[in-house]
């Protein structure tokens, strides 16, 4: 926190400040104490130790003031708060290729079982959606407290033909972003026009996130990086975890043999467009154990502007009592 990004409610008090200097007179004349004030040294300058002592109780009321002042002038900063996200939609591939056993005993149970566990760990306040993405995308439960909602749109979910990611990340924003943000039918349609970049930085909305869950074979429109980058700039984080391993495995199905691979090129540039992490899940463990950082690392810092009049009462309270204190025990007397 700088002092130039302090602000004040009600300034004019600040003005009190200036009674401090008189209420050291008017002190030092009534306790009968002659003390010289030279201004480029401190006032204590020329005490003895135990004269110094004498005057710490002086010192300490005179702070306490001092900052009871500037808490009556309501003082705001900007702070760096925590806040934990509010909404996450889960994107979850549902591709065919999402049948390889490469992660035991499937790309597909692996990852649903991850949610769970993942939606487990969450708070209750935190909402949770999902989309289900193949050919085409498809919000399989709103953002919802309700976990047992979420579980039964997990366990409806069924394998299908393409992959296209770029539409559910589309579908995913619509669910999360105030209605009329994201031209859903227009990208979905084919007729979404990529805005030129602004060059203007980057504003994270801290309370929502997108997690997709997928082995990046991304084979059809929209295209999943245009759509990361309209992420960006509505300041959505989307996390990638790739569900697969790089030599993959051989798929079988009506006579046809296909090798199906982890593809991470797509799925680092999805999180890298947006400013998210991108993960590996090799297997059921580390799949887990990645989910387990997710709901850590959608935990965002946000600058706030926050008044610290309470902070502020608590020190001049803390500085008042002690000055008080020691007066009273040194000469029985609080001032």
């Amino acid at each position: 926190m700088k002092v130039s990004e302090i602000s004040w409610i009600w300034p004019q008090l600040l003005w009190l400040l200036f009674l401090v200097p008189l209420i050291v007179v008017i002190f030092l004349r009534h306790r009968r104490q002659s003390i010289v004030i030279n201004p480029a040294n401190t006032w204590l300058t020329g005490f003895s130790q135990s004269q110094r002592l004498a005057h710490l109780p002086l010192v300490l009321l005179l702070i306490g003031l001092a900052v009871l002042v500037l808490a009556s002038a309501r003082p705001q900063a900007v702070l760096m708060m925590p806040q934990r996200v509010d909404a996450v939609m889960l994107v979850l591939d549902t591709s065919g290729s999402m049948r390889a056993d490469d992660i035991a005993p499937s790309r597909i149970e692996a990852a649903t079982n991850a949610i769970r566990k993942f939606i487990d760990r969450q708070p209750p306040s935190m909402k949770v959606g999902l989309v289900s993405v193949a050919s085409t995308a498809v919000v399989a439960q709103v953002p919802t407290t309700d976990r047992e909602a979420l579980f039964t749109a997990l366990d409806g979910i069924a394998l299908q033909r393409g992959s296209a990611l770029g539409a559910g990340i589309a579908v995913a924003l619509a669910a999360i972003l105030p209605p009329g943000t994201v031209p859903l039918s227009a990208i979905l349609n084919g007729e979404y026009k990529e805005a030129p970049p602004s060059g203007a930085a980057m504003t994270i909305r801290d309370s929502l996130a997108i997690v997709l869950l997928s082995d990046g074979a991304g084979n059809m429109e929209p295209d999943a990086r245009k759509m990361a980058r309209l992420a960006a700039r509505e300041g959505v984080r989307i996390y990638t975890v790739g569900i697969g391993t790089p030599q993959g495995t051989v798929l079988r199905a009506q006579g046809i043999a296909i090798r199906v691979k982890l593809e991470e090129e797509l799925l680092k540039a999805i999180a890298a467009e947006t400013s998210a992490e991108y993960f590996e899940a090799k297997n059921l463990t580390e799949l887990h154990e990645i989910y387990k950082a997710i709901g850590r690392n959608i935990i965002f810092r946000q600058h706030r502007q926050t008044e610290v009049t309470g902070v502020l009462l608590l020190f001049a309270a803390i500085f008042l009592g002690l000055g008080s204190a020691i007066n009273l025990l040194r000469s029985g007397r609080v001032i």
